[in-house]
């Protein structure tokens, strides 16, 4: 039986590097933390979305807003 593997690739820098906030290191949450959406999701929606870490967009899980 072939493993399948999802790649996720970034759409704003087609970048490979994205992680879930509990993947991040501390120093890669508090870059996050700085992100033009911490204002829009409460702390415990943004622990749901992925980042990239090459030019840091978040994936918010809704396609249209996710936000850069």
């Amino acid at each position: 039986m072939k493993e399948i593997k999802l790649r996720i690739e970034c759409p704003k820098c087609g970048g490979s590097r994205i992680k879930p906030w509990n993947d991040l290191s501390g120093e890669q949450r508090m870059l996050a933390e700085k992100l033009p959406a911490s204002a829009e999701f409460t702390p415990a929606e943004r622990k749901k979305h992925r980042f990239c870490t090459r030019c840091w967009f978040e994936f918010t899980g809704k396609g249209e807003s996710d936000v850069a």
